[in-house]
């Protein structure tokens, strides 16, 4: 959980109320749950209509003692609390294969608010000059899964790769493939091509040393 917290002091007011914008330090991912106290000196105030995003907050400050403003300063303090925001990353190991291709499911630590785009790829080992690519299947919530290939020999492996992915953000509905048009850059190199629709959006290279 991710929580940002601070105190202003506001500025005075003719006006029975003011309205407020503050802008967090630190952007947070998702947005935040705030709370806002106002403390005046001999005079009462209370926070209303607060307004969160994740860049920023938005509330309004009434004097609630009298109709008049205030020609102090009053002190307002604030906390923002996030939400817990799963990984958007991770990795695991598949394992061996006696055949060409391995289908591998992977489940996240934590269900996702929304069903992602994943971008994935294994890093083959330079020892042996084995290269994989991966191509996505299905994607939920909960995970993913998706179809390893050795691309440098039509036969299996005994080695133990590990798959990498990412969530990403895009908008292709999940035609995201790295099996399809993969280049291999050079013998050192593991490449992994992201594609959406057809169109080249990322390259991503390890080299293997």
């Amino acid at each position: 959980m991710t929580s940002e917290r601070g105190v202003r002091y506001l500025p005075q007011s003719k006006r029975n109320s003011l309205q407020m914008t503050l802008v967090y330090p630190i952007p947070f991912r998702v947005t935040p749950a705030v709370k806002v106290n106002v403390l005046g000196i001999g005079s009462r105030f209370q926070a209303e209509g607060i307004v969160s995003t994740s860049l920023a907050f938005q509330f309004t400050v009434t004097r609630t003692d009298t109709p008049d403003g205030w020609t102090e300063s009053p002190m307002m303090i604030w906390k923002a609390i996030g939400p817990e925001v799963p990984d958007p990353k991770g990795f695991q190991k598949i394992g061996n294969s006696d055949k060409n291709t391995l289908d591998v499911t992977v489940s996240f630590s934590e269900p996702r608010d929304e069903v992602p785009n994943i971008f994935a790829w294994v890093l083959g080992t330079f020892a042996n000059q084995i290269t994989y690519a991966v191509q996505i299947g299905s994607i939920n919530s909960g995970g993913f899964q998706c179809t390893v290939r050795r691309t440098d020999d039509t036969n299996g492996w005994d080695q133990n790769p590990t798959l990498f992915w990412t969530i990403i953000d895009n908008d292709s509905n999940h035609q995201i493939s790295t099996l399809e048009n993969l280049e291999i850059c050079s013998e050192k190199c593991v490449c992994g091509t992201l594609f959406s629709n057809t169109v080249l959006q990322q390259s991503v290279c390890s080299l293997q040393e």
